[in-house]
């Protein structure tokens, strides 16, 4: 493995190490907004707030069997979050949209989240921050041009 390579494994296990770090912060946070909702809840309104999905669409995209989807758009209904409406073209096809009542939580949540995220961020100094920015944009660069060039990643 020459030193490019070795570098790049590195920063990769960086990551590894930092995500669920980030993740496991995030999700205490979002249980700590008030609103009650399982694991799986918050991604599903975040992908809903961009478009809408058939039934068998989201459960592909969650790798669960459209029963178990079934459910979990049932408790998102029941919460007034979300909308099931049949397709006019073919009745056989349910689309799920999420209601301003579900972008109102999802906002809040997204709020709640930043807010605290930003909390932590207080002890950098100026260079610390400067040097996270261009680091977190190069990874979200890195990420969208491997969605944009491999159409299996690809959510929508």
């Amino acid at each position: 493995m020459n030193l490019a390579h070795e570098e790049q494994a590195r920063i990769a296990k960086k990551m590894l190490e930092i995500i669920p770090l980030v993740m496991r912060v995030m999700s205490l946070e979002m249980r700590s907004t008030g609103h009650i909702f399982a694991a799986g809840h918050v991604p599903l309104l975040g992908m809903l707030n961009h478009r809408t999905y058939t039934l068998g669409e989201l459960a592909e995209r969650h790798s669960v069997s459209s029963p178990t989807m079934s459910n979990t758009i049932t408790a998102l209904e029941e919460r007034g979050w979300v909308l099931r409406k049949r397709s006019l073209e073919d009745r056989r096809v349910v689309w799920i949209e999420i209601t301003s009542q579900g972008r109102t939580v999802l906002d809040d949540i997204n709020r709640h989240v930043e807010k605290r995220i930003a909390g932590l961020l207080d002890e950098l100094s100026e260079q610390q921050e400067t040097a996270l920015i261009e680091g977190l944009t190069v990874l979200r660069d890195v990420f969208a041009t491997a969605l944009e060039r491999d159409p299996t990643l690809r959510h929508e």
